[in-house]
């Protein structure tokens, strides 16, 4: 779901570059798409979620540290790193002898989130690898703050860490400062899947947590996306401050609903469609290249004369969201089968430990 709708929000920004001017009716409509942008939010939910429920089940197990950090890089450094020495070797080639290194160097240390933030000319890359640099301060810093608390500090470490966000968020715009990829400026929703990681390993505790759930989402669904569609662009500081907390709380309530089986609530049987697991397994590669392809494609189909579909404004729109979805899945499927997937299988030396079961031996 998070990388469906990043795929049609950046789908939305292509076709407000290359299709323009339309009928204000289907501005509106091709505007809907943009809510799309919010499923990098859903993503740092869902990672601090899942993160988090790593450390807490293997905390106090003999190689914590080392069996996460290394299973984390396998899955991450590889394919980042490929696309990043690609892009400096495409730049190097095609702009000698103009080429900036000093523009490219944030990039081999996740540093790219901060210096966009504070030097936004002095960087020059996959702009949407920021979120990466985000997850990676998180996966770097996390582990350790797990293992230093119990539960129920934690749990008052990551409220913390949600209030601090919002209130750093506040003072970068009293700054002029953007507040759109900077790491503490986003660790809230982060903050929150942890939290939510921590609630799910009590049962009566979840069963609660469900219930209200039930009863706010409608509430909070309706504050989030008015706000969005009615406020957003219009540079309100306070829309600005809290917009991300408040999406934060609307994804974990979607990741509440698919933990929470019920009769009325479809959430579970939907995510466990055989082919949207299949792309989550992907999803990291379908983020990565997206833009690339995007970029490439969309451009020349708009300008395409050949296509059967020319003049037919939703037709063609239909056909040109088609072709770039089914490239970018079949990119990552084949990043997938010949490079990810066999260095992934090098996990499976670095096994994660329970710690109950390390306690027993």
């Amino acid at each position: 779901m998070a990388i469906l709708m990043v795929l049609l929000f950046h789908f939305w920004q292509g076709m407000t570059v290359y299709q323009h001017p339309f009928s204000p009716s289907v501005t509106r409509a091709l505007s809907l798409l943009s809510i799309g942008q919010k499923g990098v939010d859903l993503f740092f939910v869902l990672s601090g979620f899942l993160i988090t429920g790593i450390l807490l089940h293997t905390k106090g197990s003999a190689h914590y540290f080392k069996n996460f950090y290394i299973r984390r890089a396998l899955r991450i450094f590889p394919l980042y790193y490929l696309v990043v020495f690609g892009c400096l070797l495409a730049g190097c080639l095609w702009s000698l002898p103009q080429f900036q290194w000093g523009k490219n160097w944030w990039y081999l240390f996740y540093l790219q989130n901060i210096g966009m933030t504070f030097w936004p000319k002095s960087v020059a890359g996959p702009g949407h690898f920021w979120s990466l640099a985000v997850e990676e301060h998180f996966y770097l810093l996390w582990p350790l703050v797990v293992l230093l608390c119990n539960r129920r500090r934690l749990m008052f470490v990551t409220l913390s860490i949600i209030m601090a966000s919002i209130l750093i968020r506040a003072f970068f715009l009293m700054q002029g400062l953007d507040v759109f990829t900077f790491t503490l400026c986003r660790i809230d929703t982060l903050a929150l899947g942890a939290f939510l990681a921590i609630l799910f390993t009590n049962p009566q505790v979840w069963h609660k947590v469900t219930q209200w759930t039930c009863w706010l989402i409608f509430p909070v669904m309706s504050l989030a996306f008015g706000s969005f569609f009615v406020l957003s662009g219009t540079g309100s500081p306070i829309l600005q401050t809290f917009k991300y907390s408040l999406f934060a709380v609307l994804c974990g309530f979607v990741l509440i609903l698919s933990l929470s089986p019920r009769r009325w609530n479809p959430a579970p049987v939907v995510f466990k469609f055989a082919w949207l697991r299949r792309m989550g397994k992907t999803s990291y590669a379908m983020y990565v290249f997206h833009p690339f392809i995007y970029g490439h494609i969309l451009g020349r189909l708009y300008q395409a004369t050949w296509s059967p579909v020319r003049g037919m404004l939703w037709p063609a729109i239909g056909a040109e969201l088609a072709t770039v979805l089914s490239l970018t899945i079949l990119a990552s499927w084949i990043s997938w089968v010949i490079f990810e997937h066999p260095l992934i299988k090098l996990k499976d030396r670095f096994q994660y430990e329970d710690r109950n079961q390390t306690q027993t031996n």
